[in-house]
């Protein structure tokens, strides 16, 4: 199909009442989703001209743009993508944020490619912003420092993220998309059996304030629902300390916690690298109706959670690793989570150095 007559046919209607609506939305279905990279992008172009998009018209522009983005192309392929997002945008109503191209090229484009952006791209550059940690958490990116600065010097959010992968992050599961060879990454780490902990364990608990509850939550700020709170942060102190393999269910049942209440399912032991993994696929990913923030400032929130957690500085990732792995983790799950989608279910308990010191982070949704 001719470019021009798929505009025409996009045209046809604006609403799915419209009997020439199936006629507009299947050059979609039919055509775009299934076309090479270069009638794409002229018809990216040829939607930018029309002065009244239709819904049709919007819904093929980012289902073309992603597969633009997402195909091997040459020097220009990133170059033009970020062109024609930036154009779509103020174009009219899309449902694409700069975070969304961001993963998209660097999921598929070569690291080459990705890092010529990084030369000239100036610190108010949001696509350029979410590009950079995307490209890190898959590649590393120490050449674009120049750039890092720069985002630093303008207070950006993410200006300073390391540009290196902290030894945590190197196994994080990213995605790709088809075209590129797929990383041999192992399976996540679910944790490993059951941990009760002894029949009785003795202790009580007071909760403390936590100033930090909320840098605790940074991975799921946007895991509260209209009618429902469904996120709990909470610290508390032990009476007397306690040794990392007397800390399980029979210690999480002895919180004031409204997240450990009930019938626990586990807890499972777990390593750091793990609950950094749970952040940010809780951040990045989101909940069934709170969005995701992507990876770049997923990773940003989730290291900002695990500081929490664990009690350390902000901004500061290898103290916050070196502690985290000083500490001893739980996963679990119970009676105050909803149970319907089970990666919506968060539950992370941990027990600092001190033997004494319990944090607390759950979330759970439902769709």
């Amino acid at each position: 199909m001719k470019v021009e007559e798929a505009v025409r046919r996009m045209g046809l209607a604006d609403d799915y009442r419209d009997p020439q609506w199936s006629t507009a939305v299947k050059v979609t279905d039919r055509v775009v989703q299934k076309a090479d990279p270069g009638w794409l992008e002229e018809l990216l172009f040829a939607l930018l001209r029309a002065e009244r998009p239709t819904y049709p018209m919007r819904y093929a522009f980012q289902v073309a743009l992603q597969r633009l983005a997402t195909a091997p192309g040459d020097a220009d392929r990133v170059t033009t993508v970020r062109l024609i997002a930036e154009e779509g945008r103020r174009w009219t109503d899309v449902r694409y944020e700069p975070a969304d191209v961001a993963e998209w090229l660097a999921s598929a484009q070569p690291l080459g490619h990705l890092l010529a952006v990084f030369k000239t791209a100036e610190a108010s550059d949001e696509l350029a912003a979410c590009l950079l940690h995307e490209t890190v958490l898959r590649h590393d990116a120490p050449a674009a420092a120049g750039f890092a600065e720069r985002l630093r010097a303008a207070g950006h959010p993410l200006g300073n993220l390391p540009l290196r992968r902290a030894p945590s992050e190197q196994k994080l599961g990213m995605p790709w998309y088809p075209g590129l060879p797929k990383p041999d990454w192992p399976a996540p780490d679910k944790g490993g059996p059951p941990v009760p902990g002894p029949r009785d364990a003795g202790v009580t608990a007071t909760e403390l304030d936590w100033p930090d509850a909320r840098r605790a939550l940074s991975a799921h700020r946007a895991w509260v629902m209209a009618d429902s709170e469904c996120t709990e942060a909470r610290l508390f102190l032990l009476d007397r300390p306690i040794p990392p393999a007397d800390f399980g269910a029979s210690v999480l049942a002895a919180l004031p916690a409204e997240s450990v209440g009930g019938t626990l399912d586990g807890p499972h032991r777990v390593k750091a690298r793990a609950v950094l993994r749970k952040l940010l696929g809780g951040a990045s990913g989101g909940s069934a109706y709170g969005a995701g923030m992507k990876a770049a400032y997923g990773r940003n929130a989730a290291w900002e959670a695990l500081a929490a957690l664990t009690g350390t500085g902000d901004g500061d990732i290898p103290a916050t690793e070196e502690a985290a792995a000083q500490c001893t983790w739980l996963f679990f799950t119970s009676d105050w989570h909803f149970q319907i989608v089970p990666p919506l279910d968060v539950g992370i308990a941990v027990l600092r150095p001190d033997g004494r010191t319990v944090a607390i982070l759950a979330a759970t949704d439902a769709d």
